[in-house]
């Protein structure tokens, strides 16, 4: 299908169709779950993991008894997609050539990319949950790029310009018709693995797209341009929380931050931290999740072995928590709670406060190494 038949599919009402209540409420939930904040009480986590083999799974982890279950993927997983009738997207981590599909009672199947594009790592549902949106990279043609597929069979429909390059996280805004993307800025080649091809260049973004049309509504951007812009969290008040990488010479200098906040309509900002704090994160943020009574922002740094916790109503960092390797971390309102995972198979909690608090050990199982992001449901 091409890009002018998608639009009319767009136009036909495709991502506003008429949805009964309680599914309405299901998607309301999984959104929810996605963003890292979970209304309802929690009962399953899903994580990319690796073993100490360097195996690569999606795992599926009963939060009430502890009971895991893996399944063994072709390629290193990153960020989780639940998706309708039990199956579970696991994007691949770039440069990656293909997600992976896992129905936990029939055989995996992939999605590859399409010619001349590697996937970034993340992806996200339109408000009718029929449109898959993945980050991508055009690596010949230097831009970034949404793919646009159908939700069900993966059919390739199109793709969106993210107006920068190397788009790494999306979110589907709470109006339904917005997407956000966070723009990391690095030039990247899948004939040069993982190496960065434009450090001294790279223009990092954030940029709002319409979701039905692509058009570029507005676009953000820090004053540091080693500042990589890589994950995000769109709230139900429409704000966006942003969490950073630092692609300068550490040893030279210290970011000013590592963790920026914008309120909806408002400018991008990044949160107040002491040089000595931030030095604590070793120039890497990875996953966040909000908690919106307290306002609090958790932020986990896998290369500082931190996990820290910034106010967005005082623009300010509040305390850190050390871990080793800190990855994923999701929002459990029920209990006013963040949940996070590490790298040496460690499930923690920590209580969503302004004062420092120790992290107490849910589950532990050591040989699992927890990827960058959890999602609950």
């Amino acid at each position: 299908m091409n890009r002018r038949a998608f639009l009319l599919l767009a136009t036909a009402g495709t991502f506003g169709s008429a949805l009964g209540v309680n599914t309405l409420m299901q998607q309301a939930n999984a959104t929810e779950s996605r963003k890292g904040v979970l209304t309802m009480p929690a009962t399953t986590l899903y994580s990319a993991s690796d073993n100490p083999a360097g195996g690569h799974f999606l795992t599926r982890l009963d939060l009430a008894n502890g009971q895991m279950q893996s399944r063994a993927v072709p390629m290193r997983g990153h960020a989780v997609l639940p998706l309708t009738h039990g199956r579970v997207l696991l994007f691949g981590r770039r440069p990656a050539l293909e997600c992976a599909v896992v129905d936990w009672q029939k055989e995996i199947s992939g999605i590859p990319a399409t010619a001349g594009r590697h996937f970034n790592g993340h992806g996200c549902l339109s408000a009718a949950g029929d449109v898959l949106f993945t980050s991508e990279n055009a690596y010949d043609e230097k831009r970034g790029v949404l793919g646009i597929r159908d939700s069900k069979t993966f059919q390739h429909l199109g793709e969106y310009d993210t107006c920068g390059l190397d788009p790494h996280d999306v979110q589907l805004m709470p109006d339904g018709k917005t997407l956000v993307i966070a723009n990391g800025g690095i030039e990247q080649h899948p004939d040069f693995g993982r190496r960065k091809l434009n450090l001294d260049t790279m223009q990092p973004s954030l940029v709002y797209i319409d979701a039905a049309s692509g058009k570029k509504i507005d676009e953000y951007r820090l004053p540091d341009h080693h500042l990589s812009i890589r994950h995000l969290i769109a709230t139900a008040d429409g704000n966006v929380g942003v969490a950073l990488q630092y692609e300068g010479d550490l040893y030279r200098q210290q970011p000013a931050s590592l963790v920026a906040w914008q309120d909806k309509g408002g400018d991008l900002q990044l949160l107040d931290i002491s040089p000595a704090d931030v030095a604590l994160f070793n120039g890497y943020m990875a996953d966040l999740a909000y908690d919106p009574r307290q306002q609090i922002l958790a932020v986990s740094s896998p290369r500082g072995n931190h996990t820290s916790f910034w106010s967005t109503r005082e623009r300010r960092f509040l305390h850190a928590h050390p871990l080793p390797e800190p990855s994923g971390v999701s929002f459990l309102a029920d209990q006013q709670q963040f949940l996070v995972s590490d790298a040496t198979g460690g499930i923690h909690t920590f209580a969503s406060t302004y004062q420092p608090a120790s992290a107490s050990l849910l589950h532990h199982y050591p040989d699992t190494l927890w990827d960058n992001h959890v999602v609950l449901s």
